[in-house]
């Protein structure tokens, strides 16, 4: 019996699933970890600012050294990215890897810094600043194909026969598209994969993400005495983020009849968009020991967001049954689900050296747990506590390194820089690495800065969460690449 449409009727109005389920880690992770890009001073020199300043990305890192600027500054900064994610479906060996390619333009900084310099007083320098730095960037594209055992029927089926039963993006979809049907003799749900554990089908993925989080700043700093700069700023990050997924599974087995008889093939299609806000503050301090020598640090408060996720699936389902080809369709209904995100309490700790007028060196140690990101649902305390304890469970602390520096001959400069982030996934070593180079020229009134990151991650992708079938693994290797230009004028 294929289908028992009165039964998913009754089901369908009598159990709902609440989207709080569908964010876990991954969701706490994606709007935690910063790649702040900034200025492309701060880009060239591995984002090392924290003892520094005088730059208009440390509102967002260490506000303290706002109060460096001797003159009032506008500045802007464009520029383009590109990501190449390389992914191989690891669950068979003579799968291949496919690679995926997407540029993006986009404004990564523009601010304003206004100075209250009064020379040979306690307070020499009272500065305020202004404007807007890009924390991440989501745009990248990947795909995967190859062949493998489970099918991602088998995550539905486990959906429909647990305590939960149906819900209307999954298993109620799945349902009502003909890839699951009701067994009366036992009162569990059946599909065309039952008794065929072995089977291969070709699996590919197509999945497409965008947006990015913009933190507007608002800040000040004080230079005491020309020994201690303390500065404060107010951040507001403006969270988009869009995911578009089409999974398809074809049953390629040898002859008229496949791996598994009934099953030809299917398509997945999921839809994701976020949008929202925060709030946070960020505390800095810089201690000058003397000409050459400089410490920093800098406490950002936990960022409350405010997020709303809008969403829905799709599922097309084609079998052949008694020689006749068949299909089904379902649509879920336009899903919201609006919760709080608390992000970790982050801790930076800087040095920098100056020699002369010749250049300097500088790095950064950023500390922060992702285990105590916090999701908050209104209403919903199961599922809070469910994904709260993922987030615990899955994720760790991290150390982030960044290391820069700078040479000047005379009005020009050059910069380089290194960059280590450990992955914040339990179990996971990994280590995110960068290089950058940059070059600038500076003027009275006019600087120009231009600089290139290039940025190399792994990463395990899951396409669906199954307990009893195989699991699918993807290997991600990601590359990206950013190039950006600052022109600023002084006044």
């Amino acid at each position: 019996m294929k289908l028992n449409k009165y039964f998913f009727l009754v089901l369908f109005f009598v159990l709902t699933s609440v989207h709080s389920q569908a964010q876990n880690e991954t969701d706490a992770v994606r709007y935690s970890q910063y790649s702040q890009i900034g200025t492309a001073r701060s880009l060239g020199m591995g984002g090392a600012l924290g003892a520094l300043g005088a730059d208009f990305s440390v509102m967002s890192t260490n506000p303290a050294g706002l109060a460096w600027f001797r003159k009032s500054v506008f500045e802007f900064t464009p520029g383009m990215t590109n990501v190449e994610v390389n992914s191989l479906l690891t669950n068979d060996a003579k799968n291949t890897t496919w690679r995926e390619t997407k540029n993006k333009f986009n404004f990564h900084n523009i601010g304003m810094v206004r100075t209250m310099y009064r020379p040979g007083t306690k307070v020499p320098t009272f500065n305020f600043g202004i404007g807007m730095n890009q924390l991440a960037d989501f745009n990248r594209n990947f795909y995967f194909e190859g062949d493998s055992k489970g099918s991602i029927v088998n995550r539905f089926q486990e959906l429909a026969n647990g305590s939960e039963g149906f819900d209307e993006f999954e298993s109620g979809v799945a349902f009502d598209a003909e890839a699951l049907f009701d067994n009366p003799q036992d009162g569990y749900y059946d599909s065309d994969f039952d008794g065929y554990p072995d089977a291969l089908t070709n699996k590919q993925q197509v999945v497409k993400t965008s947006g990015s989080i913009k933190e507007l700043v608002v800040g000040m700093a004080a230079n005491i005495e020309e020994k201690v700069m303390v500065g404060l700023t107010m951040g507001f990050p403006i969270v988009s983020f869009t995911e578009e997924k089409v999974y398809t599974e074809v049953d390629n087995g040898e002859g008229a009849v496949g791996n598994v008889p009934t099953f030809d093939d299917l398509e997945y299609t999921e839809y994701l968009n976020t949008i929202g806000g925060g709030i946070n503050l960020k505390m800095g301090v810089i201690y000058r020991l003397n000409q050459a020598l400089r410490f920093g640090l800098a406490i950002h408060t936990p960022t409350l967001y405010q997020l709303t996720d809008n969403y829905n699936t799709t599922m097309t389902y084609n079998y052949t049954l008694s020689d006749t080809p068949s299909q089904g369709y379902a649509a879920s209904p336009d899903g919201n689900f609006s919760y709080s995100l608390r992000t970790p309490w982050r801790f930076i700790g800087s040095a920098a050296y100056i020699v002369g007028k010749k250049g300097l060196v500088s790095a950064d140690l950023e500390y922060l747990n992702y285990s105590k990101a916090e999701l908050i649902y209104d209403g919903y305390i199961a599922q809070e506590r469910d994904a709260n304890q993922l987030i615990a469970q899955n994720l760790k602390s991290a150390l982030n390194i960044r290391v820069g520096g700078e040479v000047a001959l005379d009005m020009f400069r050059l910069r380089g820089g290194l960059e280590f982030d450990q992955s914040p996934i339990e179990g996971d070593n990994t280590i995110k690495t960068a290089f950058s180079l940059g070059a600038g020229v500076r003027s009275r009134v006019v600087f120009v800065d231009i600089a290139y990151k290039n940025s190399v991650s792994k990463e395990t992708y899951v396409p669906y969460r199954t307990y009893e079938a195989p699991v699918q693994k993807v290997d991600n290797n990601n590359v990206v690449g950013n190039i950006v230009l600052t022109l600023g004028f002084r006044f």
